[in-house]
């Protein structure tokens, strides 16, 4: 089980390199929506810490057991939720998943994180920012 965890942590290590560009880019938005009509915020949101301490708290709260029990080797999922003005993580759901029980960890390791973001700002003034987030790992 630990080398599971050890694995499984190595290779999120090296994913939080590439998921870093994914995450931190604004996705466009559709003129008429609750979001600003600018597509970018002057300045994105971020979490304290930057993305590896993100990485490190979906990792923490990742339960890769039920995972090994089932022989489940390899999984991808995707992840977005809004950055709301106050930092809070709103609107979480699974844009695109191979295995619901991938899904379902995902989801819960994500709304276990109660650490506030720093707000995205489009002209001193804080907004909503959407987010996107993947999740890929391989356990052969």
């Amino acid at each position: 089980m630990k080398k599971y965890f050890a694995l499984l942590l190595i290779l999120f290590c090296i994913i939080s390199i590439d998921a870093q560009k994914d995450s931190m880019r604004t996705s466009e938005v559709k003129a008429g929506s609750e979001y600003r009509k600018k597509t970018s915020a002057d300045k994105i949101a971020e979490f304290p810490g930057g993305h590896s301490a993100f990485m490190k708290q979906i990792i923490n709260n990742f339960d890769t057991s039920k995972l090994a029990r089932q022989n489940l080797s390899k999984a991808r999922a995707i992840a977005v939720f809004d950055v709301d003005t106050d930092g809070s993580i709103i609107n979480l759901k699974i844009e695109s998943y191979d295995n619901e029980l991938v899904k379902q960890e995902f989801l819960k390791a994500l709304g276990k994180i109660k650490t506030k973001w720093i707000p995205a700002e489009q002209n001193g003034v804080k907004v909503k920012n959407k987010m996107r987030q993947p999740l890929q790992f391989n356990l052969d």
